[in-house]
Parts: structure tokens; sequence; C-alpha cells
């Protein structure tokens, strides 16, 4: 028998900060945002901070997205122990409904050419490489996949 995991999404409330910016420093450990760049983002008035929470209550996942004339992802993650459950791919879908509802054309990413499966889950959901940011990253260096998906509007 499979055992069912529920989670849900939603947008990030004051009371969850601390709770993100931990998850944050564990997945990325070597260039966290931090609790003040979260507060910011989730106050400009053009950044959507998305969560997913878990059944148990704790927040899983995150993704923050902000909407100009294009969109952009600008973070997106999910804690390890939780990987591969479509947390991201719920994330995404979110996002992409923000986006409709704002009526924009273009969402934006940017990928390590390394991360094979985050670079999968992009192209199941739409995206497609459009250029490249050579020796971007560091530790280890490696270029960055820029992804775009264009919504069409009804």
């Amino acid at each position: 028998m499979v055992r069912r995991i529920d989670y849900k999404t939603e947008k990030l409330t004051a009371d969850r900060l601390t709770e993100l910016t931990e998850l944050d420093m564990r997945c990325f450990p070597e260039s966290p945002w931090g609790y003040d760049a979260f507060e910011k983002n989730m106050s400009n008035g053009y950044d959507s901070c998305l969560i997913c929470t878990g059944n148990d209550g704790r927040i899983w996942g995150y993704c923050i997205i902000r909407i100009l004339d294009a969109a952009e992802i600008l973070l997106i993650a999910t804690d390890e122990k939780k990987r591969r459950m479509g947390i991201a791919e719920s994330l995404m879908e979110t996002a992409f409904d923000i986006c409709e509802e704002k009526k924009v054309s273009d969402i934006f990413l940017e990928v390590r050419e390394g991360n094979t499966a985050a670079r999968r889950l992009y192209e199941k959901l739409g995206f497609s490489e459009i250029s490249r940011r050579k020796a971007y990253y560091s530790s280890p260096m490696e270029d960055a996949v820029i992804m775009q998906r264009s919504f069409t509007q009804a």
C-alpha cells in the first residue's frame, strides 16, 4: 500500500520567516539569502514568496518569484529529505497561476548546468534553454543555463 503524503502551497507569512531562513541555510549553505532578504522580498510589492507546507506543519519547500514586465524565479528549493515528491512542481504551478493572473507573457529562471534533475523538471514544465552565463557559479565553477517559458494569453 502506498502512503499518501499531503502538502499545500501557500503564500509566506511573517511568522514563518525564521523557519524559512533555516531551511534556506540547509538548502544553500554556501550562499543563503538570510532573514532580511526574505523579509524585504515578502513586502516589496512585486515579489511573491510561496511556501509548501507538509502534513507535519513544517515548510518543505519555497519559491520566490519576481513579477515585473516578465516574471523570474529568483529562488526555488525543497528540503533534501522531501525531494522527488512533487513539491517543486507544485510551487512552480502556483507561480504559473500567479503569472497568468497578472497577465505575464514570459517567465525566466537560471539553473546550474550540472543540476540535471532541476533542468529535467523545468523542461517538463515547458521551459527551454535560451542562453548561458559562462562560469557564473563557483564551488564548483559552472555555467548558468537561462531558461524561459512563455504563456499564451486568452
